[in-house]
């Protein structure tokens, strides 16, 4: 795919398909907006974290998945997002 703007060095995706929806996909996204300070489409002001909503990422039996610089999280819950977001900023 070609992106029309900009994207960070690390991408972080939130299946929000309805298994993943019926979990809670919605608060991990929500999590990761406020943990991150942007909204899906978005990539963080040091141009480090893009993220995104998508449509399915194939995981309906590990809802929610998150796909992190293209590897999946499974079972993703919002109080994971702190954790997973200090991993990619290195800390």
């Amino acid at each position: 795919m070609f992106h029309q703007a900009p994207v960070g060095r690390h991408s972080v995706e939130v299946c929000t398909n309805l298994s993943c929806a019926l979990v809670g996909a919605q608060q991990v996204v929500d999590a990761f907006e406020s943990e991150l300070g942007v909204a899906p489409g978005e990539t963080t002001e040091d141009g480090e974290i893009t993220l995104r909503a998508a449509e399915c990422l194939g995981g309906c039996g590990y809802a929610t998945v998150v796909a992190v610089d293209h590897r999946y999280r499974q079972h993703v819950k919002p109080d994971d997002v702190p954790g997973i977001v200090k991993e990619l900023r290195g800390a």
